[in-house]
């Protein structure tokens, strides 16, 4: 049975990593609503790799940036950069899931496709 956790970005960071992890340990997906920075995704392999097993091979991580319009206004695109720098979300997408259950994550700047 594939389990999936969506999950917003404001809660995410309030999140334990380590509660994270007994997550994919347990087989499930987490969706976070919003692309995470280098820096969390880094210290989520960082944490990842202290617990690596036979049972638990690791994670598939990846984001994907939600590009800008190009019909968006110059007001538009002024009220997003202030809205990321407020909020430290960024638009966009990422997938964390458990090696065992994900073989690969493929991205390229406009998709994200997962293989399991």
């Amino acid at each position: 049975m594939l389990r999936i956790k969506f999950l917003p970005y404001e809660k995410a960071k309030k999140e334990d990593i380590k509660g994270m992890l007994n997550d994919l340990k347990s087989g499930m997906i987490i969706v976070i609503d919003a692309k995470l920075p280098a820096e969390e995704e880094a210290k989520i392999i960082e944490e990842t790799m202290k617990i690596v097993s036979e049972k638990f091979p690791g994670i598939e991580l990846s984001s994907i940036e939600i590009s800008h319009s190009k019909s968006e206004t110059t007001l538009d695109k002024i009220k997003e950069v202030i809205i990321e720098k407020l909020s430290g979300k960024k638009r966009g997408l990422t997938i964390i899931g458990p090696a065992k259950i994900i073989r690969k994550i493929e991205k390229n700047p406009e998709e994200l496709l997962l293989y399991t």
